[in-house]
């Protein structure tokens, strides 16, 4: 296996930067992000990359176009976006993508995506456990506990946003909360509402499926 592999993020918003490297953070990956067109060739003009991830709406420019001139960096190009058409996948790689990761999507969708365009070099694998040193310090019953009081102001957070409350204190509050206890991914995420509420519908999702895992059901 390489050391390291090299994935270009194409996103104009930095909530996804932190949200996607808290969840490959345990993979051979190293991760640089532009969010525009110029950022990108900028990245392509020093690097080689192994997969590149573009957001379709990236403010003055149109993803579709970037995709297009960063075909020259040789390697798969994935749409990246919250864009829903009817025709799936076939319509992005009509339009010149070779794949599709949808916007929102929960961890082991992403970590298991990346994997696949990788290739057999990058094993694949869950998003990572996370919590884990809890146990050490308080014990098994001692962290479940502490664990299940997690979850529950989560899914609390999660209808108070739902309702219509401020994202940015609950994001301050919960992505806090989560890193305090040694779970990176939901800080990041939660802490990212903080700047970016076009992030919600991602938060949401990855809240609801580390609820569901912790649980031992499969999120809704």
């Amino acid at each position: 296996m390489r050391e390291n592999y090299g994935i270009l993020l194409v996103d104009d918003e930095p909530a996804y930067r932190a949200i996607v490297s808290a969840l490959l953070r345990s993979l051979p990956i190293d991760i640089d992000h532009a969010a525009d067109r110029a950022a990108a060739l900028r990245s392509l003009a020093v690097r080689r990359y192994d997969l590149i991830l573009v957001d379709i709406e990236l403010g003055r420019d149109d993803g579709r176009e970037v995709a297009a001139v960063l075909r020259g960096a040789d390697c798969p190009i994935l749409a990246f976006t919250g864009l829903h058409p009817a025709e799936g996948e076939r319509y992005f790689t009509d339009h010149g993508f070779d794949g599709w990761i949808a916007k929102p999507f929960e961890g082991r969708t992403l970590v298991a995506a990346v994997c696949r365009w990788l290739g057999d070099g990058v094993p694949s694998t869950e998003a990572p456990a996370e919590g884990g040193q809890l146990s050490a310090l308080l014990g098994a019953d001692g962290a479940a506990s502490m664990i299940g009081r997690l979850h529950a102001n989560l899914a609390e957070a999660v209808a108070q946003i739902d309702g219509g409350a401020d994202a940015r204190p609950i994001g301050h509050r919960m992505g806090g909360l989560a890193g305090t206890l040694g779970f990176p991914t939901l800080s990041a995420a939660w802490l990212s509402l903080q700047d970016d509420r076009a992030a919600w519908p991602t938060v949401r999702a990855l809240t609801i499926e580390a609820i569901a895992r912790a649980q031992g059901s499969a999120p809704d």
